[in-house]
């Protein structure tokens, strides 16, 4: 289903796309309370190393609310196949693999539906700006039912539609500096 495959699919990319480096850890819960930065740098259990990045910032409850409204609207607009309702919130590389996955899924006769997507628990892991674009990386765990149906009869072939499934990724955003974020990457945290 989306979580498992749509995550592999983007973990080389994730890397590519955008410049992380395990950084403070600023905390928060959905929904999104504000809430102080952890008192001990403790790295997270999920690293993302790559080359020097820029001059670090604060992430405001704005952007964590914008990237619970992210989470939940890319997640049900790919099990819309809603292709201009992804391409609006996603970077041109991941509207690529998504739409991607999206075909190869329509080729097989399958449709992935993603529904009541809700954020539970999220960390910001760095925040960091180059130029005037600015990053962040944030630990996004939230429940969703995910299931694949065959795309002529509907008959479920995988996951349970009764089911809530919980998900824990890496999702990286972007953003020109006066615009709005975008996902720029996704990684399976380990």
């Amino acid at each position: 289903m989306m979580c498992g495959r749509f995550s592999r699919l983007l973990a080389s990319a994730a890397l590519a796309a955008a410049p992380a480096a395990a950084g403070a850890n600023t905390s928060f819960r959905s929904p999104f309370e504000m809430q102080q930065p952890a008192s001990s740098p403790v790295a997270p259990p999920y690293e993302v190393r790559t080359a020097d990045r820029g001059e670090d910032f604060m992430v405001v409850p704005a952007d964590r609310e914008d990237f619970e409204r992210l989470l939940r609207e890319i997640q049900e607009a790919y099990g819309r196949e809603d292709y201009g309702a992804i391409r609006e919130r996603t970077t041109p590389e991941i509207m690529g693999f998504l739409a991607e996955e999206l075909g190869q899924n329509a080729s097989q006769g399958l449709k992935n539906e993603v529904t009541d997507v809700k954020m539970l628990e999220g960390d910001v892991a760095e925040a960091w700006r180059e130029g005037d674009l600015d990053y962040a990386t944030a630990a996004l765990r939230y429940s969703s039912r995910d299931v694949m149906r065959a795309r002529d009869t509907g008959a479920l072939v995988e996951g349970d539609p009764d089911e809530l499934v919980e998900t824990t990724e890496l999702w990286t955003f972007v953003r020109r500096q006066g615009e709005p974020w975008k996902l720029s990457a996704i990684q399976q945290a380990h």
